[in-house]
């Protein structure tokens, strides 16, 4: 039977559903203005979903974060509450929505799909630099998928507009480009202290600052490929369309690092 806590997760990913295909029925410019009440419907999601990680928390004593199930839930409210917090000074961004709920989605249903069974951390887990690690790692993450979702958008109206003209008005490109740079470098901010506070946690719990397994050097290869688009935009000058490209790339290293490590074969991990 599932737990309170799980009941409002799933209430939480149907609101976010809803607003989903609200946010994409917008996009395709048949309504006559932005549908009424959308951003509510995403607060109420982003408030169940508060309602669900403090329940998680109060049954396990402990903040979520033991499993892949609460590190995809706790991702998910990071990103869509930086969005919500986005628009409060930027409505006009508010088409980024699809694609910033749709990465969401995604993420909560995989979280979902693994075990997340209640438990206690282990010994190693319960220190302050294991919680600082996480915050950063999934601000900075939420940070790299508006970001992300910028540039998306950026593409989706240059394609389209080659196609047939957009009938719904779109964020200009200096917008785009600027929302796609500075959040970049948000992300890199806190990818560096979710690296800096990884090692410093490592040390204390195993011994050893760095250790060179794949996930490690995965996640200082995405790193590295963020820091290389700020390069890009700062010294050699590029425009919004190479450095939408790079986002794109760099989110799916991102997501190989978290979830696509773990699935290569044990063979390929030690080698």
């Amino acid at each position: 039977m599932p737990t309170g806590d799980l009941v409002v997760f799933w209430l939480t990913f149907a609101i976010y559903g809803l607003a989903f295909l609200l946010f994409a029925y917008e996009l395709t410019g048949r309504t006559k203005g932005p549908v009424r009440g959308l951003s509510l419907l995403v607060w109420l999601g982003v408030a169940l979903h508060t309602v669900s990680l403090g329940l998680r928390w109060s049954y396990s004593g402990h903040m979520p974060g033991n499993n892949l199930f609460e590190l995809n839930s706790v991702g998910g409210w990071c990103t869509v509450l930086l969005f919500q917090l986005l628009l409060l000074k930027y409505r006009n961004l508010r088409m980024i929505g699809v694609f910033v709920l749709g990465i969401t989605l995604a993420m909560m249903l995989y979280g979902v799909s693994k075990p997340h069974a209640l438990g206690p951390l282990s010994e190693e887990y319960q220190s302050p630099w294991f919680y600082i690690h996480i915050i950063s790692a999934f601000l900075a993450y939420g940070c790299y998928v508006i970001a992300t979702s910028a540039a998306i958008l950026y593409l989706f109206r240059s394609f389209w507009e080659r196609v047939s003209p957009l009938q719904v008005s779109l964020p200009p490109d200096a917008l785009l480009e600027d929302l796609n740079v500075r959040f970049v470098a948000y992300g890199f901010g806190g990818h560096a202290i979710m690296l800096a506070s990884g090692s410093v946690w490592a040390n204390t719990a195993w011994g050893s600052y760095w250790s060179w397994d794949p996930v490690e050097t995965w996640s200082l290869v995405t790193w590295l490929i963020y820091g290389f688009h700020l390069h890009a935009r700062t010294f050699l000058g590029w425009d919004i369309r190479r450095l939408a490209w790079i986002s794109i790339g760099a989110l799916i290293a991102i997501v190989f690092t978290f979830w696509g490590v773990s699935h290569l074969p044990m063979e390929t991990l030690e080698h």
